[in-house]
């Protein structure tokens, strides 16, 4: 089917799905004749996704995101048909787009009995640090168990109830993803903490914390660790400990798997506002030849649609990766989806390079544990900063914070420019420069003046990410 008959197709799904009577939202005998072709248009369509393997196709996209059952009665016959292949190739979960379809559809659109994610005890656990990442380990004693613990924070009183909600609804929809195929790991449930735990004997697990006394400090996430992948490193411990001749197909593999988590994320409605490598867990199997990453370190996340928190740091180690409107204790804009897309461009710049922005100090010069410290990008920014200002006659000492933040992205956007090519190649350059400038009116590539409005659809720039972004790193991959 060609690509102007399932954009027909998806319009015309999209607007019977919108309150219509009838069968499927149809209200005559002529309407349903129209919707028994459509039927068997969508179920060519989603049969083809057997073919599509891994490429991002933005009508795929959109058919998958079209809230109405005929998509999951058809993506339902197409998989059944799949499975009674005799002579069919084994797929992995991951790779299998029907599989991957349909697992977007369960996060999407939950069952009803989903809807609730569940709330368990306060427990004393074992903690241990992960190196040079904000999550943890978290042995649990009752189950002989170790988790991922994403700890969230709630910032005041007045907060809490926008926090827990968006906690549960993260909760729910990460309770469903499969960790493969989406890069996020599978959501056991939400730990509320109080000021002081008290032990596991406080409180039972339940559907929902009590509303009326929203007295919590955290919220911690618990997240099951994949399955035959022990072996754990932050991205950031892996960028300053291992050979700088790192192989160009891992630096691809999590190039790729870290720009398709952010926009699974995205597709489920929510922003991240802290990507970055800190925030990235790399594991592999014992014999090293099977690794995925995968994103945590949601803290500052909240749905796409909620409010922003107008508030920030001047911490090198965070606005590095930061755009310019969202630097310093003041931030210009409020936070939007194209910011998460330019912290993408920054890590895929630092993966690309194989160099790490940030650098930490060893536990010998820290008396305890390793602290972020200025390094090798920092003091380079610095003497690059220096030459411009003195060529145009300037003091950089006097330089505003606001000029700071768009120097540091002039430079970044250099370093992108003169020195990823020749590592890894001219479109891998072009992706990168992509996501740092995704907010630049000149670039017109990525959506222009049309995505720099804050109003821009969710969807509109999800499906530019797909065709700009990950569709070229597909291809990359594939070479």
């Amino acid at each position: 089917m060609d690509p102007v008959s399932i954009a027909g197709l998806i319009l015309t799904c999209c607007q019977h799905s919108r309150g219509r009577t009838g069968l499927w939202g149809f209200g005559s005998k002529a309407q349903k004749m129209t919707c028994a072709w459509k039927m068997g248009a969508l179920d060519q369509i989603i049969s083809d996704l057997d073919t599509w393997d891994r490429r991002f196709d933005p009508l795929w996209f959109m058919v998958m995101k079209i809230a109405n059952p005929l998509v999951d009665a058809a993506l339902a016959r197409s998989q059944s048909a799949n499975d009674d292949r005799s002579n069919a190739r084994a797929l992995s979960v991951a790779k299998n787009p029907l599989t991957v379809a349909a697992g977007m559809r369960r996060v999407l659109y939950p069952s009803a009995n989903r809807l609730k994610p569940r709330f368990l005890a306060e427990v004393q656990m074992e903690m241990s640090e992960i190196p040079m990442s904000e999550a943890k380990k978290g042995f649990m004693e009752l189950e002989r168990r170790w988790y991922i613990i994403d700890t969230v924070q709630v910032g005041s009183v007045a907060e809490a109830r926008d926090v827990l909600d968006d906690v549960s609804m993260l909760a729910v929809k990460l309770a469903q993803a499969d960790p493969f195929a989406f890069g996020l790991l599978n959501c056991k449930g939400v730990i509320p903490v109080r000021s002081q735990l008290i032990g596991s004997s406080a409180s039972s697990p339940s559907s929902s914390p009590p509303r009326s006394r929203l007295d919590y400090t955290s919220f911690q996430l618990v997240f099951c660790l994949p399955e035959n992948l022990s072996v754990l490193q932050s991205l950031r411990q892996l960028l300053l400990n291992s050979d700088e001749h790192v192989s160009l197909s891992r630096k691809m593999r999590i190039a790729r798997e870290l720009a398709k988590v952010i926009h699974y994320v995205h597709t489920f409605a929510f922003v991240h506002k802290n990507v970055r490598p800190e925030s990235i867990l790399c594991f592999e199997n014992n014999a090293a030849s099977r690794s995925n990453a995968f994103l945590v370190g949601f803290d500052a996340f909240r749905a796409a649609g909620g409010s922003t928190m107008m508030s920030g740091d001047i911490s090198w180690e965070r606005n590095v990766y930061r755009h310019p409107s969202r630097q310093g204790f003041d931030p210009a804009e409020k936070y939007r989806m194209q910011h998460d897309i330019y912290s993408l461009g920054v890590c895929l710049l630092e993966i690309g390079l194989w160099e790490s922005f940030v650098e930490y100090s060893t536990g010998e010069e820290n008396s305890g544990r390793p602290r972020t410290k200025f390094g090798r990008t920092y003091y380079h920014f610095e003497k690059w900063l220096d030459e411009r200002e003195s060529a145009a006659g300037e003091d950089s000492t006097a330089i505003t914070f606001n000029a700071l933040a768009l120097s540091l992205k002039d430079y970044l956007v250099e370093q992108a420019s003169t020195r990823l090519a020749p590592r890894m190649g001219d479109r891998y350059a072009h992706v990168v420069l992509q996501c740092l400038t995704c907010l630049d009116e000149e670039n017109e590539e990525f959506g222009g003046s049309g995505l720099e409005t804050e109003d821009v659809g969710e969807d509109t720039l999800a499906l530019c990410f797909a065709e700009k972004i990950l569709s070229d790193l597909d291809q990359l991959s594939m070479v």
